[in-house]
């Protein structure tokens, strides 16, 4: 970050910002943290609706997009609660988009044989046609979000990406 004449830090964005006015209000704190961790949510934040509004035209959440993705890259059947785990979503938002897929006809329920409670899922023939046409898409529009970023610091950026993630996943348990 740049300094203008007065010592002070040039503010690039909102981050900045809020560093700048908390510093300014409790100096004895350090907000080093806040410009990674905000950054991480307000990019998350503006990359899912960028994608859901991408994905509008599919008649899909971003959402709905993972779960489809997960069961087309699965070998075997999933659970809604393997689902869940692998998503980081909760229960009730995979049992919703479970419901509007299915009454799509993109996946289809079966009893669970291990546990009667459960129910394992798997995509429909035009589940599989619809990811395989989708998915193409969504990457390219994705490789979209990130053509202002050098190439070389794509890999940079997801190799730091990847160290904060393990370490948090880790300490869940996963």
């Amino acid at each position: 970050m740049d300094q203008d004449s007065d010592g002070m830090a040039d503010v690039d964005d909102a981050v900045d910002r809020m560093q700048h006015e908390w510093s300014r209000l409790r100096p004895d704190l350090s907000f080093t943290s806040l410009g990674v961790i905000h950054r991480v949510l307000r990019a998350s934040r503006l990359i899912l609706e960028a994608s859901d509004a991408f994905l509008a035209g599919y008649g899909l959440t971003r959402g709905e997009l993972d779960i489809l993705s997960a069961l087309r890259r699965s070998d075997e059947p999933l659970s809604p609660t393997s689902l869940a785990q692998t998503l980081l979503a909760p229960r009730s938002a995979i049992t919703m988009r479970l419901n509007a897929l299915q009454a799509r006809g993109l996946l289809s329920r079966s009893a669970n044989p291990t546990d009667g409670r459960s129910s394992l899922l798997v995509l429909t023939d035009s589940g599989t046609a619809f990811v395989d046409e989708v998915i193409p898409a969504q990457l390219a529009f994705e490789d979209a979000l990130l053509a202002e970023v050098p190439p070389g610091e794509i890999e940079g950026l997801a190799g730091r990406l990847r160290a904060l993630t393990s370490v948090w996943e880790q300490g869940r348990g996963h």
